[in-house]
């Protein structure tokens, strides 16, 4: 840091002060805090004592030195190279905001040859831009003395004058040289950096820096407003389960309807720009065709954005978490790619609120090699991408094939040797639908099945079957809500329960539409004959009575077990209870077969008009 020489000299004797209090080196920042002056003549402490040069070496490398008289408290300042001072925001301020001239009464030295000197006046009338160093009893320009570089006036290459490299003090060509320094073009550039720097000092104005920092602030608030009625427009697809793909997705975007017509993204950006989005209409007419951010490739990565953003805050929670499991399961898309669903379930804690178990979706893996060996590295490999301490882990959670919960070289074994904690659960779901499945062993609960299956796939599968099923519903059950019959599910036993419901409440309009197309002559006719007649058999009618009155009981336990709330003692206790039922309903056989052949005996003779 440069240092200044300096000595409080307001005594009435001060070189008697200077006995007593020596001059000294102090640092300029503790010096302007003694003095509460910005700028100090440099040279001598008194006209007739010895120059301070040979002290200027001692804290200051050689440079442009200069310095101007402040009137003020007389302090000597060794103030510093020129880098030094404009390195000070404030003392720029003030050298430039002040007149800088000695305090009166002042007699400026005299020329011997022409018997003149400097005039106070030109400061004070004609050019506020001068400044008078009465060390050297020479003048300078503030704004060109502070602001001139290299490089300035016509074509960058006018070499500064005295005003500005050694100080001017020809008086008798003064005022006719300064008016010539006011016309240099390096002078008028000076002076509009000065009067720029007193009015940002002032807040009247913004750095260059603050400036382009605004201009850039300004161009990102206007892409932001651009990009993001697109962003929604993808969400919304998204969330609608809508598809962002087209025919008809490139290219500009029109904003009056095209002939062709294009995919339903664009038509909703369409939609926006209709119903006055100027933000969005404005990005379209002026976007170049590279930046319309509605590509393919940007909406696939919007999508996967907003899917990082989304994993990165669950991940956060769960990270806060005492302990996780795992619940995987493996499934396949709608292409064929056979794919790893992967959960964690862990207890979220926010702040000042109830615990809440959650059970988080963290993606999507695609697999290729099934054996227990590739999936547990999956699902190993999966976890430390998103961070997760292993050791928290407490639980596993899978269906029972043997790649998965053997427990020799199933995947729960190969992920317990490392972190024994996560204990293995079979999936209660799957357990479940297992129990179901052992239905199928009964030949008259398996054929019922077969034939509510056929008789879905008839009126599901031809037109004119539908038809007459449409209308026999139109005019004999107008009141129904169920127009539709639904498809048994191939794997989940559990979700056959709403299409035995379906066709129960429809049954009586089935037999009338299987009946009146079995008369008619199509290639079909004959196997609606065929169900027509198994519907009619005790058999068939007391069989889908029991899958009713079976699926009634589990169909509950299936709900219970599927809520993310749930924990493995309530499960316990809900599935003892459903099997306390199906106990005490084979204990009294006799009164609940009773039951069920009193309901299917009504069906028989609403329906068919026969007694079972």
């Amino acid at each position: 840091m440069p240092e200044a020489w300096y000595m409080d000299d307001s005594s009435e004797n001060p070189r008697s002060e200077h006995h007593l209090n020596p001059p000294q080196f102090v640092p300029i920042e503790k010096l302007y805090d003694l003095s509460k002056v910005e700028y100090w003549r440099m040279g001598t402490i008194s006209p007739i004592w010895t120059p301070m040069t040979t002290y200027q070496t001692q804290s200051l490398q050689p440079a442009f030195k200069k310095s101007f008289t402040l009137c003020g408290k007389q302090i000597d300042l060794i103030l510093g190279t020129r880098t030094e001072i404009l390195s000070m925001t404030l003392r720029k301020k003030n050298v430039l905001s002040t007149k800088l001239l000695p305090k009166k009464p002042y007699k400026f030295p005299t020329e011997k040859s022409h018997n003149r000197s400097f005039q106070p006046k030109w400061i004070t009338n004609d050019f506020a831009w001068l400044a008078y160093s009465a060390s050297e009893d020479r003048v300078y320009c503030k704004p060109c003395w502070l602001f001139f570089h290299e490089g300035v006036g016509k074509g960058g290459h006018q070499n500064p004058g005295k005003l500005v490299s050694v100080g001017f003090r020809d008086w008798k060509k003064a005022k006719e040289s300064f008016k010539k320094h006011m016309e240099k073009e390096y002078h008028k550039l000076c002076v509009l950096q000065a009067t720029s720097f007193l009015k940002i000092s002032a807040g009247k104005q913004l750095d260059i820096a603050s400036q382009l920092d605004s201009q850039r602030t300004k161009e990102i608030a206007e892409n932001r407003a651009a990009i993001e009625p697109i962003i929604r427009t993808i969400l919304f697809c998204a969330e609608q389960e809508l598809p962002l793909r087209g025919d008809h997705d490139s290219g500009a975007l029109s904003l009056t309807r095209p002939e062709k017509k294009d995919e339903k993204f664009r038509a909703l950006l369409r939609f926006r720009i209709e119903s006055g989005d100027k933000n969005l209409e404005k990005h379209v007419l002026n976007s170049s065709k590279n930046a319309t951010y509605m590509s393919p490739i940007i909406q696939n990565e919007v999508i996967q954005t907003c899917s990082d953003i989304v994993t990165e805050k669950v991940i956060d929670r769960i990270l806060n978490a005492e302990c996780f499991s795992l619940l995987g399961d493996e499934t396949m898309d709608v292409s064929g790619t056979e794919q790893l669903s992967l959960c964690i379930r862990y207890f979220d804690i926010p702040d000042l609120q109830a615990p809440v178990l959650r059970e988080d979706f963290v993606g999507f893996i695609p697999i290729t090699d099934q054996s227990s060996e590739n999936l547990a590295n999956v699902i190993l490999q999966r976890c430390d991408e998103l961070n997760l301490d292993m050791t928290k882990c407490v639980g596993q959670g899978y269906d029972g094939a043997a790649n998965m919960a053997g427990h020799l070289s199933g995947v729960q074994t190969r992920i317990r040797e490392n972190y024994p904690k996560a204990r293995y659960i079979h999936c209660a779901s799957h357990r479940l639908n297992l129990a179901l499945s052992n239905v199928m062993s009964v030949p008259a609960i398996r054929n019922c099945l077969g034939v509510v299956s056929q008789v879905v796939n008839l009126f599901r599968n031809h037109s004119n079957a539908n038809k007459i099923f449409q209308e026999t519903i139109q005019e004999h059950a107008p009141d129904s809500k169920k127009k539709r019959l639904l498809r048994l599910c191939d794997t989940r036993f559990i979700e056959r329960h709403d299409s035995i419901i379906v066709f129960l409440e429809l049954f009586e309009c089935i037999v009338m539409a299987l009946e009146e197309i079995a008369q008619r002559t199509w290639t079909i006719s004959s196997t609606a004959s065929t169900l027509h007649s198994a519907s009619q058999k005790s058999e068939f009618l007391v069989s889908i009575v029991v899958w009713e009155k079976l699926f009634s009981l589990t169909l509950p336990l299936s709900i219970f077990l599927q809520n993310k709330s749930s924990d493995l003692v309530s499960a316990v206790k809900y599935a003892n209870e459903v099997l306390s039922s199906l106990r005490q309903m084979r204990e009294t056989a006799n009164d609940t077969f009773t039951e069920i052949f009193q309901v299917a005996s009504k069906f028989s003779a609403n329906i068919f008009d026969t007694e079972l």
